[in-house]
C-alpha cells in the first residue's frame, strides 16, 4: 500500500517537474522595433551613438534620421545634401567623421579639398547641407582626424594610416564648434598618442628610428620621451618619462585608465629586466608621478589591463598574473599561471581571448574566463572565428590570409552580462557563469528538405548597448536597418 501511495504522489507530480524541466528561460532582451532607411536603394553609410541623449544617428547619401533609442521611435526623417559621395585613393568615404554632438561630418580625403598640392579637410553641416568650414591652415595635409569625446577640440593629421612607420607626424588643433585654427605641433618617430576626453590635452610618445635587414621601424628601447601638450596653446604641459640612467620607457604600451585619472607604464631595466619598474602617473588635474612598483619576479608584458571602472589593473608577471589598486598600487591577488587578459568583464571576471585558436577539429576563437581573486578558471567557449586565404596579386604562390568573421565582446553596464556579436549571431551570456542566456539573432533553419539545414549568411554589421544599458541596438548586414532591443533583466 505504502509503495503503491509513493508511485501514485510520483504520477502527481512528475506533470509540474516536466513543465518547470521544459519551461523555457526569461528573455534577456525584447524586440521592440526595426528601424532605418526607407528608400531600398540607399544605406547606412554612417552612423552613430549620441550619448549624452541616448539617441543613435543613422546618415545615408540623401537621407539622415535621428532614433530615440529608450522608446524605439523614429524622431527625425529628411533628406540631407552631402558632397559628391567620392574619396582619393587609400581613402574610404566611411571614414568620414561625425561629431559628438551628430550636427557635422568631417569630411577627408575628399578628391576637390585641395589647395594646389595640399590635401585638405571641410567640415559639413548635417543640418543645412553646406559646408561649415574649410581646414586650410595646417601647415601639411590633412589626411585624418577626430574630436575630442566633448566635442570642443578637432584634431588633425599629416598621417592616414597610423599602423605604418610613422617618422614624423603633423597634429593640428582647431576649436570643435568654430573651427577656429589653434595651433600645429610635430611629433617625431610616433609610438602612441591619447587626446583627452575633453579635448585640453594631447600625449604623444617618441621612440627611435631604427633599421633591421632594411625594414625601417621605431624603437622605444634606447630613446623614449612622452609629452603632453596643452591643446589650446601648443606648448608641453609636461614632459612624462625619459630614459633615465639603465631604464627605458616601454611607450608603445602606454595605458590610460577608463576615467582618465592614471597614466601607467613600464620602464624596463637594460641590465636586469627583474629591476624592471611600473610607473603610474595621475592625470587628475596636473600631470604628476603617483607611485611606481617593481612587480616580481619581472614585468613580463609591459602593457596593463584595467577593469572597466579603473579600480584594478592586471599586470603579467612572467607565469602569473597580479591584480593590483590602481589608487594606491597594493597588490590585491596574485593569479597562478594566468595570462594578461583580453579584457575585465566586471571587477571579479577576467577573460582571454585567443584570436586563432585552431587543431585538426576546431578552427575559431577561444575565450577563456578566470575568478580576478583567485586566478580559478570560469568557463571556456569556442566563439566564431572565420578566415580565408587568397592569392597575393604580385606573388600568386604566396597567399594573403584574411580574417572574414570573428566574434566581439561588449559587456553590459552593469557587469553581469556580456554580449557577443558575429556577422551570423549575436548573443548574450551570464559574465559569472557563462551559461548562455539569450541568442538574440542566429541564422535561421531551412526545413523544406528531410534534413533541416542552418542557413549561412552574413546578418550582423555591429552591436551594441545603450550607456544606461536599458536597450540594444544591432545594426543588420545589409547596412539598411536597425533592431532595437529592450533590456528586461536589473
Amino acid at each position: 500500500m505504502r509503495f503503491l501511495s509513493i508511485f501514485l504522489l510520483c504520477l502527481l507530480c512528475t506533470p509540474v517537474a516536466l513543465a518547470h524541466e521544459f519551461t523555457p528561460p526569461k528573455p534577456i532582451v525584447q524586440f521592440k522595433d526595426n528601424l532605418g532607411l526607407e528608400d531600398s536603394l540607399e544605406f547606412i553609410i554612417w552612423h552613430k551613438y549620441l550619448a549624452d541623449e541616448n539617441k543613435l544617428l543613422l546618415l545615408g547619401d540623401k537621407t539622415l534620421q535621428l532614433l530615440d533609442v529608450a522608446n524605439a521611435k523614429l524622431i527625425e526623417s529628411r533628406p540631407v545634401t552631402l558632397p559628391t559621395l567620392e574619396a582619393r585613393g587609400g581613402y574610404d568615404i566611411s571614414e568620414w567623421v561625425i561629431s559628438p554632438d551628430g550636427h557635422k561630418l568631417l569630411i577627408v580625403g575628399h578628391p576637390e579639398a585641395r589647395d594646389g598640392a595640399k590635401q585638405l579637410a571641410w567640415v559639413w553641416d548635417l543640418q543645412t547641407g553646406k559646408r561649415l568650414a574649410v581646414l586650410d591652415q595646417a601647415p601639411d595635409d590633412i589626411r585624418s582626424g577626430l574630436w575630442s569625446k566633448n566635442g570642443k577640440t578637432l584634431v588633425t593629421f599629416d598621417v592616414h594610416d597610423f599602423d605604418r612607420y610613422i617618422t614624423k607626424l603633423q597634429v593640428s588643433f582647431w576649436d570643435g564648434e568654430t573651427f577656429a585654427y589653434r595651433n600645429s605641433i610635430s611629433v617625431d618617430n610616433l609610438t602612441w598618442w591619447y587626446l583627452s576626453n575633453d579635448g585640453t590635452r594631447f600625449f604623444a610618445a617618441s621612440g627611435k628610428a631604427k633599421s633591421i635587414f632594411g625594414l625601417k621601424y621605431v624603437s622605444d628601447a634606447r630613446a623614449g620621451v612622452i609629452n603632453a601638450w596643452d591643446t589650446s596653446t601648443g606648448q608641453i604641459e609636461k614632459t612624462i618619462a625619459m630614459n633615465v640612467g639603465d631604464f627605458a620607457p616601454r611607450t608603445k604600451k602606454i595605458t590610460v585608465s577608463p576615467d582618465e585619472r592614471f597614466l601607467v607604464f613600464a620602464q624596463k631595466n637594460k641590465a636586469n629586466e627583474a629591476e624592471s619598474k611600473l610607473l603610474v602617473w595621475e592625470l587628475n588635474g596636473s600631470v604628476a608621478p603617483k607611485y611606481e612598483i617593481k612587480p616580481q619576479p619581472k614585468i613580463d608584458n609591459s602593457r596593463v589591463v584595467f577593469s572597466p571602472d579603473s579600480k584594478y589593473f592586471a599586470l603579467d608577471v612572467g607565469k602569473n598574473l597580479q591584480i593590483y589598486e590602481t589608487q594606491t598600487g597594493r597588490k590585491r591577488a596574485e593569479l597562478p599561471n594566468v595570462e594578461l587578459p583580453y579584457s575585465w568583464l566586471n571587477d571579479e571576471v577576467l577573460v582571454n581571448v585567443d584570436f586563432k585558436s585552431k587543431s585538426f577539429f576546431e578552427m575559431g576563437m577561444k575565450l577563456e574566463a578566470f575568478d580576478a581573486t583567485n586566478g580559478r578558471m570560469l568557463y571556456r567557449h569556442m566563439l566564431e572565428y572565420d578566415e580565408s586565404s587568397e592569392p597575393d596579386l604580385i606573388n600568386p604562390n604566396v597567399s594573403n590570409t584574411t580574417v572574414t568573421d570573428q566574434t566581439t565582446i561588449i559587456p553590459h553596464p552593469n557587469g553581469k552580462l556580456f554580449l557577443t556579436y558575429s556577422s551570423e549571431y549575436v548573443k548574450i551570456f551570464d559574465a559569472r557563469t557563462g551559461a548562455l542566456l539569450q541568442t538574440v539573432i542566429g541564422p535561421p533553419i531551412d526545413y523544406s528538405k528531410k534534413k533541416p539545414k542552418i542557413k549561412h549568411g552574413a546578418a550582423v554589421l555591429s552591436a551594441d548597448w545603450s550607456t544606461d544599458g536599458k536597450t540594444l541596438y544591432i545594426f543588420s548586414a545589409n547596412r539598411q536597418t536597425v533592431s532595437l532591443w529592450e533590456f528586461l533583466g536589473n
